[in-house]
């Protein structure tokens, strides 16, 4: 995830800590979502499709091993 989406090189990717690695991710998601030139802001996603939000929720929890507070 930090070497291919977020276009990390590998020596950083294995020493950032996973809480910031997320916190990028977020962070990539959001700027990605902004910058959209083919719709505005967070728009509603469509039916049968998860938000990336909802994604990198789900990522989250099969890394950390831990369930959504």
């Amino acid at each position: 995830m930090a070497t291919g989406w977020l276009g990390w090189p590998p020596d950083l990717a294995w020493r950032t800590p996973m809480p910031e690695l997320f916190l990028a991710m977020d962070a990539k998601i959001e700027w990605v979502q902004m910058t959209n030139p083919f719709g505005g802001g967070k728009a509603k996603p469509k039916e049968g499709k998860p938000s990336p939000s909802a994604v990198a929720d789900k990522l989250r929890q099969a890394l950390t091993g831990r369930q959504a507070a």
